[in-house]
């Protein structure tokens, strides 16, 4: 049934997909939040909204305003996605599906010509192109259409040399450029570092760039169709491939789509190998070889059975793109899912259907799309008191490394970086936060993905994750009390209560009931029942040590790997 359904699909060059079908499109009962379900307080839905949004918790006076009033929550949320922070956070979400941020030596360019003293860490942030113009596009509130028809893109030093752009202003500065080859207004799909990231290569032509395309903008992954597979197909034989891709119903129930979409993109070389790149720029868009479908795949150029049209290579498939109703319902899927860090497969459609509705009607404003996300109740449960519901319920969220990151930084004021010597494809690593690195650095041990071997974010606690959590908790608990300790008072980042050497226990619980109001969003009184157990850890490290600064160490290496600081 599988089989005749995906070549039903095929004879009329539309989609195959196993999935079920998306919000309108079935018969069941639309899916809404239970009815058992608990949600967060006014200050603990602001937390969660802050970490979700900008990586950061909330500030002391954001949390008063909304403990006072409920409903200051919308103006704030609005101050936070106009937060530079916000930008970080698209960046990771979009990072997320395209798998841009790579620290492997074959995507690594050598350092000569202008790169000659540039470090491989500087090098590989080529990739960011993508993740740039659609921040971008996002900051500055254009429709959100523009990520696939843009008429420029963005570079910084390192881009601009490898690809031959202009860029203007400081070296590590992303600015607004354009391609001068001629190439269509077509946003992220003309970049040349998302498919130099994703190459093509031996007989694939193209297919695996086109399945990234439908997956990361319509959310319908050729991989996961439900086909079953004619084994007998000899692999090996390009000629038996080529035709079976053709005549053979398994082969070509994905393939009458997938083909056409991945003939767009030969005006793209296959690869670009490093070891082999001797001077810059390089070359990568040749428009001249648009026509390679012709001997190769044999396929026209055809968005799921539609001749896009136009004279030049690739028009009008960004047009396509945005104006198919995937790709909103996909747009407001793959927000929902990062948000809340719920599977896509596994978001509510009734909440998907109403999302991509107001996304819409909002001119694709992503802002509008993240703010109608973190202000929803599916985004404000707590936890579910049913049984079975609570199944299925996630109640708390876990810090990415890169959250983690500028919670850290917000905090106390640390970065957990360091610069090292080591040799990357024979070029010095860099400076890097170990937290946004996996070639030095504990990314993927803290349960992030490296974008190449580890491509899912893991969130829940393991041990490694554990390890490094406690290890980055010391590092800023030693920074900021080391700080604090001989700063004015008007330059302290956490110790503004109390004075590090502070002996009067009155006031050191005023500092306490400050550092749970800023590490884990609770406005408690200095003489609450919680503070009382803040305190305790604190006088029994300085009983063990009789050391100010070692009991303020001990004390805030508790509080900032407790499952409270790690979760929201």
């Amino acid at each position: 049934m599988r089989l005749l359904a995906s070549m039903f699909c095929a004879s009329f060059a539309v989609a195959c997909t196993g999935s079920t079908p998306g919000p309108g499109g079935d018969d069941t009962p639309p899916d809404e939040v239970s009815p058992t379900a608990v949600y967060l307080t006014p200050t603990q839905h602001l937390t969660r909204a802050s970490l979700a949004l900008r990586g950061m918790r909330p500030s002391v006076e954001d949390l008063r305003a909304v403990d006072a009033d409920p409903n200051a929550l919308p103006a704030i949320v609005d101050r936070y996605i106009a937060s530079p922070e916000f930008g970080e956070t698209i960046r990771e979400l979009h990072n997320a599906t395209l798998l841009m941020r790579i620290e492997q030596p074959q995507f690594t360019f050598p350092n000569i010509g202008p790169l000659a003293t540039a470090t491989a860490r500087e090098i590989n942030s080529l990739y960011e192109e993508p993740l740039r113009l659609i921040e971008d596009i996002v900051m500055s509130d254009q429709p959100y259409t523009k990520i696939v028809t843009a008429d420029y893109t963005m570079s910084n030093a390192t881009s601009a040399a490898v690809w031959g752009l202009e860029h203007t202003g400081a070296a590590a500065k992303w600015t607004r450029t354009h391609y001068t080859d001629g190439r269509a207004a077509l946003g992220i799909l003309v970049t040349n570092a998302l498919f130099d990231r994703w190459r093509s290569t031996g007989f694939n032509y193209n297919r695996g760039r086109a399945n990234l395309v439908s997956r990361s903008l319509l959310c319908h992954d050729f991989l996961a169709s439900d086909i079953i597979i004619d084994t007998s197909v000899d692999l090996s034989d390009p000629d038996v491939v080529a035709n079976a891709v053709v005549a053979n119903p398994s082969c070509a129930g994905c393939h009458q789509t997938l083909d056409p979409l991945a003939s767009y993109l030969f005006t793209f070389k296959r690869q670009i190998a490093p070891v082999q790149v001797d001077a810059y720029p390089q070359t990568f868009y040749t428009p001249n070889t648009a026509n390679q479908w012709r001997t190769t795949n044999k396929r026209p150029p055809m968005f799921f059975g539609q001749d896009t049209g136009g004279t030049g290579a690739m028009a009008g498939l960004g047009e396509a793109i945005a104006s198919d109703p995937r790709f909103a319902q996909c747009t407001a899927t793959r927000f929902a899912s990062y948000l809340t860090e719920v599977a896509q497969g596994e978001v509510s459609k009734a909440w998907i259907a109403r999302l991509q509705k107001s996304f819409v009607e909002s001119n694709y404003s992503a802002k509008q799309l993240a703010k109608q996300i973190v202000l929803s109740d599916e985004f404000r449960i707590s936890h579910d008191t049913d049984a079975t519901a609570a199944e299925t319920t996630v109640g708390e969220l876990k810090l990415r490394p890169e959250q983690m990151n500028r919670m850290l930084r917000d905090l106390t004021g640390f970065s957990w970086s360091t610069n090292s010597a080591q040799k990357l494809r024979g070029t010095t690593y860099g400076e890097a936060d170990l937290l946004d690195s996996d070639f030095i650095g504990f990314r993927v041990l803290a349960g992030g993905i490296d974008n190449y071997f580890v491509t899912d974010s893991v969130h829940t606690m393991n041990a490694t994750s554990s390890l490094v959590a406690k290890q980055a908790a010391a590092a800023a608990a030693d920074f900021v009390v080391e700080h604090d300790m001989t700063a004015p008072l008007a330059q302290r980042t956490l110790f503004t209560e109390a004075a590090v050497g502070a002996t009067d226990p009155a006031v050191i619980r005023k500092q306490l009931a400050l550092l749970h109001a800023r590490i884990y969003g609770e406005l408690v009184s200095p003489d609450s029942p919680e503070v009382d157990e803040t305190y305790a850890l604190y006088d029994e490290a300085f009983t063990a040590t009789n050391n100010r600064s070692r009991a303020w160490k001990l004390t805030l290496i508790g509080m900032l790997s407790n499952f409270r600081s790690l979760f929201y």
